[in-house]
């Protein structure tokens, strides 16, 4: 852990915590179609670390999520508590911390200083195993059938969105994920 960290202090760090690992791999999917440029480090073991600006950190442990001292945040909608002010703490200032509505509260009492981009969860209808977001450029039918990744995927676009990844691109790789 120590290792990944120094190895990684001279770059942007993307924390994404979350017990979903498909958030993750949306995201490295979204950034790879958008020929977007990082290292990454998953929690499975798997990097690849070249010499990039961005990396982006995958855990589910709380207390490794914090000792990243992360300058970028997504805590997904399964993550609650206040076992999540540890790692609140821990951004860097001037950081940006996307975050489901349940934590708003705790959000609100940080005394840290960065930008919190909130998200509710996204709206979506299911017909068999078969997902159709709701969004604001339309219904948009997607190949996954993982409920927990739908829930994120709003975050999943913020996330993107510091990456330069605007919403009408995001959702063209999204389509094809499973």
């Amino acid at each position: 852990m120590q290792n990944i960290l120094e190895e990684s202090k001279n770059k942007t760090r993307v924390l994404v915590l979350s017990s979903q690992p498909s958030v993750t791999q949306l995201l490295i999917e979204v950034l790879n179609f958008h020929e977007k440029d990082f290292d990454f480090y998953l929690d499975n073991g798997v990097f690849n670390n070249s010499d990039n600006d961005f990396v982006i950190l995958e855990t589910s442990d709380l207390e490794k999520a914090a000792f990243f001292e992360p300058n970028i945040v997504l805590i997904t909608s399964e993550i609650s508590g206040e076992q999540t002010v540890q790692v609140i703490e821990k951004i860097t200032p001037g950081g940006i911390l996307v975050y489901n509505s349940n934590l708003s509260e705790i959000v609100e009492q940080s005394l840290n200083f960065f930008r919190k981009l909130e998200y509710l969860g996204t709206a979506f209808s299911k017909s068999n195993s078969n997902f159709t977001l709701q969004t604001n450029i339309g219904e948009i039918p997607i190949s996954s059938s993982d409920e927990n990744l739908i829930k994120n995927i709003d975050g999943v676009k913020l996330l993107s969105q510091q990456f330069g990844v605007m919403e009408e691109d995001f959702y063209e790789p999204v389509m094809s994920f499973e």
